[in-house]
């Protein structure tokens, strides 16, 4: 009978050795863990009070080497809204972002009140959005089609007005922004003023003039205002899409608690050698098959697998930092292919399909690489599929046989945006979603935005996320940019909305330079 005792025993003793090897395995980067507590796939969990706690970072190795996201309609904080047929996200309550009981703490305010403000264009007609600065004429904003919408990150007490492209000085609606209301429509053919986000209309329209057409866009924006009124007052959240929108098709990482950390291993290892330039062709990204060997094994790392961890510093908004993403030679190398054979520009601003005008927002200068052009480059997306748990051809040209229920064959990842910053220069704070448009019945959208940062930053140049919830600081979460880590964050809550406090900021760079890329994945598709 002991004997049969002693065969878990061994096997749990094997188990934990296995485990303490593979810690004692993983880059400098990971060995200092701080004090806080860790979610199992088992449901166990653990808690490492002192950085260098082999014992238990092995427990930790053993529970959730084989971790995976959740689907973005399984997240445990949608719920059905009353008397409709959806299912919405409420944010959960600050205090358990603190691993505390709800209402034990409250959410702070903001020091930053910007919001993001939403225009929609309720008649058939072409406009021009404007922002009235109250100095002379307004300030183009953006061209929006009839029955579409357009916006940008605003503030309250902002104005903004619709004027006709052929009559730009003349406002056809006005708008006053007012702090909490983000969407804002301009409706010609009603009178009714009491509703939160109307715009003063210089005319009065009979909607019988609508084509039957015109009246079906007309009536679906009107549900959809009414959608947002339930929305809002279910969620506290305003709606920024277009009802009825699926939850996002990707996975999402969960954010419960701040540290909360979560364990990818991909084959995409690093490259710690740069290959000669010959060695670099561009290239025609392809599946491979089981036991294929990497391309230019001999630069790279000699262990079999990459270990990344992804360690949550904001829970609303959704936002990861993974150390050491990539490898200083793969930075290196990006900025090399940069300066060798592209060419910088001044940067817009708008959401990759509908850029708008140049300004003072935005003084960086940017340029575009493909994933083809090089096997480092392709490595990289590879990389950054593992750790969104994504097919990688999703993030290139298919073949009709790779995932036809997608519609297209197109990629849902953009190219890598290079940006450069030199001292003064900053980009304001932002959102990257567009406002889709209304003829495409899947709203494809921004989703997730992975930034690389391929330099140190002697001083300033942090990513600001000025809005995101805490019960401590008024101030915005600031990431310093470090060479090689990547910051992940979630522009699509996962009822598939827009998240309003996605909003962020380059802010300015003080000391030395500063480089960085942005990879975009869009949902479900790329428009």
């Amino acid at each position: 009978m002991y004997k049969f005792l002693c065969l878990p025993l061994m096997a749990t003793a094997i188990n934990l050795a296995l485990a303490f090897f593979f810690i004692r395995s993983t880059p400098a980067a990971y060995a200092n863990l701080i004090p806080v507590q860790y979610e199992g796939i088992g449901g166990d969990s653990f808690v490492c009070n002192i950085a260098g706690d082999n014992s238990c970072r092995a427990g930790i190795a053993q529970n959730i080497l084989n971790e995976e996201a959740v689907p973005a309609s399984d997240d445990p904080n949608l719920k059905e809204m009353p008397s409709i047929n959806f299912k919405a996200y409420v944010r959960p309550d600050v205090s358990t972002f603190y691993r505390e009981k709800p209402g034990s703490r409250r959410p702070n305010s903001h020091a930053f009140n910007g919001q993001a403000g939403k225009f929609i264009n309720m008649t058939p007609e072409r406009l021009n959005l404007y922002w009235d600065s109250g100095r002379g004429p307004g300030h183009f904003s953006g061209s929006v089609n009839g029955f579409e919408a357009t916006g940008t990150a605003t503030f309250p007490s902002h104005r903004f007005f619709y004027g006709k492209t052929n009559n730009p000085d003349e406002a056809l609606c006005s708008f006053l922004v007012k702090e909490g209301t983000s969407v804002y429509f301009c409706d010609p053919y009603s009178d009714d003023q009491g509703e939160p986000g109307r715009a003063f209309s210089r005319e009065k329209r009979d909607v019988k003039e609508l084509s039957d057409r015109d009246f079906e866009m007309y009536q679906r924006h009107k549900e959809n205002l009414e959608f947002g009124n339930v929305y809002r007052d279910f969620t506290g959240s305003e709606w920024l899409g277009m009802y009825p929108r699926d939850p996002p098709r990707h996975k999402i990482w969960q954010a419960d608690f701040f540290g909360q950390e979560h364990h990818v291993m991909t084959k995409e290892t690093q490259f710690v050698e740069l290959p000669p330039w010959e060695d670099l062709p561009r290239i025609s990204p392809k599946p491979r098959a089981e036991g294929d060997d990497i391309p230019l094994k001999q630069y790279r790392s000699p262990e079999s697998t990459l270990n990344i961890t992804l360690r949550a510093v904001s829970c609303a908004p959704r936002i990861f930092e993974m150390r050491n993403f990539i490898s200083h030679v793969e930075a290196d190398h990006i900025l090399m292919l940069t300066n060798r054979t592209h060419e910088l520009h001044r940067s817009s601003t708008g959401d990759g399909n509908h850029p708008s005008e140049r300004d003072n927002t935005r003084t960086s200068l940017n340029t575009w690489i493909y994933r083809e052009e090089t096997p480092i480059i392709d490595t990289i997306y590879r990389r950054v599929a593992d750790v969104l748990q994504l097919d990688e051809s999703l993030l290139r040209y298919r073949q009709h046989d790779e995932h036809p229920e997608i519609g297209t064959k197109g990629s849902i990842a953009e190219p890598l945006q290079m940006v450069h910053y030199d001292p003064g220069q900053e980009y304001t704070a932002h959102h990257d979603f567009g406002y889709n448009q209304m003829s495409h019945p899947n709203q494809p959208s921004r989703s997730i935005n992975v930034l690389l940062y391929l330099n140190d930053v002697e001083e300033g140049g942090e990513t600001s996320f000025p809005r995101w919830l805490n019960a401590e600081t008024t101030e915005g979460l600031d990431v310093k940019p470090e060479k090689g880590k990547a910051v992940l964050f979630y522009m699509l809550l996962p009822d598939g909305n827009s998240d309003d406090l996605t909003q962020h900021a380059a802010l300015p760079v003080i000391k030395g330079e500063k480089w960085m890329s942005n990879l975009w994945i869009w949902d479900p598709f790329k428009e």
